[in-house]
């Protein structure tokens, strides 16, 4: 699998590319019973990076509603990056996630769009767990590949593993109701592993 961007605000270790990540075809709870989390909307900026800051905005995405009613908020969150770049320029990325509450902690699935916005049936989810602290700041830690490599291998989740010289890819195929089940009963640090990001909230 040719690597591919993951969180462009990151400047430093294997974060950057999504085969160092567990990808998964089925996120941790479907559209329906995602949850809306408004703590995570508003405006961010990453500051725990050797060169310039990232910055972040969560929003939920409406829907158009009967004429003259307010839009109203579905689970889905769209987040956008924007980093400046050493040329002068900027960087943006965007994606989808989908926020989920299990055994009290919380969580997000999360796909990486495309150039464009255009989004494909195929592309698959990664995970994240995040905390909100009283001042609104947001820490993020990404899904260890190994935990997760070993999950499948010990036969606890469906899924694939290939190594490669550069690593391990896991694709992880397994339900939505058994994904939810295994991070709930699991150890979150050992499945969320690594230092987190922290992203200071600059407003809503």
């Amino acid at each position: 699998m040719p690597p591919r961007s993951l969180f462009p605000v990151l400047a430093l270790c294997a974060l950057l590319l999504a085969g160092c990540l567990p990808e998964s075809k089925n996120p941790l709870s479907s559209p329906s019973t995602s949850l809306i989390d408004s703590r995570l909307e508003g405006a961010y900026v990453q500051r725990d990076k050797e060169e310039n800051p990232g910055y972040w905005h969560f929003h939920y995405r409406g829907v158009h509603t009967e004429s003259g009613a307010p839009a109203r908020s579905t689970t889905w969150l769209e987040v956008l990056t924007v980093e400046p770049t050493k040329d002068g320029g900027l960087k943006t990325q965007r994606y989808e996630a989908l926020a989920t509450r299990l055994g009290g902690r919380d969580y997000l699935s999360f796909i990486d769009l495309p150039d464009g916005g255009a989004k494909k049936k195929t592309l698959p989810y990664s995970f994240a767990r995040y905390e909100v602290n009283w001042c609104g700041d947001l820490r993020v830690w990404v899904a260890s590949d190994s935990a997760f490599a070993a999950a499948i291998k010990a036969g606890k989740l469906h899924g694939k593993v290939t190594h490669h010289k550069f690593g391990d890819d896991v694709e992880i195929t397994d339900t939505t109701e058994r994904l939810a089940a295994f991070v709930a009963a699991g150890d979150p640090k050992a499945l969320f592993s690594g230092k987190p990001m922290i992203m200071h909230r600059l407003g809503r």
